[in-house]
């Protein structure tokens, strides 16, 4: 049976604000949506800023109800400069996995 902590050694960051999540090359694997207080768009760039190749954009509404249960996003792509989110009148919570 694989060890999850040794097989899937996947690296985990909270996102809670705009900032680079890591610097250099790395494969994006997932990320979670754990809540929001505050909607709003949240993008996810290759890059180390918001001058990258933009990957996806989150944009979460008053249609999305802020206690939800968490929700992964699968993305498993390769970040050829880094992975950088940028929050625009959004406060929310994300749990982003790279290696």
């Amino acid at each position: 049976m694989p060890n999850p902590a040794i097989d899937f050694p996947w690296e985990k960051l909270n996102v809670t604000g705009t900032g680079t999540v890591h610097a250099g090359p790395c494969v994006l694997h997932s990320i979670i949506f754990n809540g929001m207080t505050v909607v709003g768009t949240c993008a996810i760039y290759d890059g180390i800023d918001a001058t990258g190749t933009l990957i996806g954009t989150f944009t979460l509404s008053n249609l999305i109800h802020v206690s939800c249960q968490p929700m992964p996003f699968l993305y498993d792509c390769e970040m050829g400069t880094g992975i950088h989110m940028v929050f625009t009148n959004l406060v929310a919570d994300f749990t982003v996995m790279f290696k």
